[in-house]
């Protein structure tokens, strides 16, 4: 059984999330050298706000399967500056499943996750 990084609502992860078994993904962050502040959900970064999607999709951190999504991310404003981390997840790291386009994951991090720079 998995200890959630965050709090997580009930039935969540989904029944249909699956182990990552050791694949690369994918996430723009701030800074390499410092990227453990990024690796979190958006209802971490902003308790209050009120999205317009799945509590528990709000709860997970968003990766991409493809490193090409996260190059044309950084071509908006928003994401100009951020750097593309790659991430290696693994069995103990918690549970991902699709979510929105094809190469975007949603990843419910496990407290056991440990960050290995490629």
């Amino acid at each position: 059984m998995n200890q959630w990084y965050e709090e997580l609502p009930e039935k969540c992860p989904p029944s249909d999330a699956y182990n990552p078994n050791g694949k690369f993904y994918y996430r723009l962050v701030q800074d390499l050298k410092n990227c453990e502040a990024d690796l979190v959900s958006h209802r971490f970064l902003d308790p209050e706000k009120k999205f317009n999607a799945d509590e528990c999709i709000c709860r997970a951190v968003s990766v991409f399967e493809n490193i090409e999504d996260c190059e044309n991310l950084t071509k908006l404003p928003r994401h100009k500056n951020k750097h593309i981390l790659k991430l290696k997840l693994n069995q103990n790291d918690g549970l991902i499943k699709q979510t929105g386009k094809p190469s975007h994951h949603s990843w419910w991090r496990s407290i056991n996750f440990v960050l290995e720079n490629e």
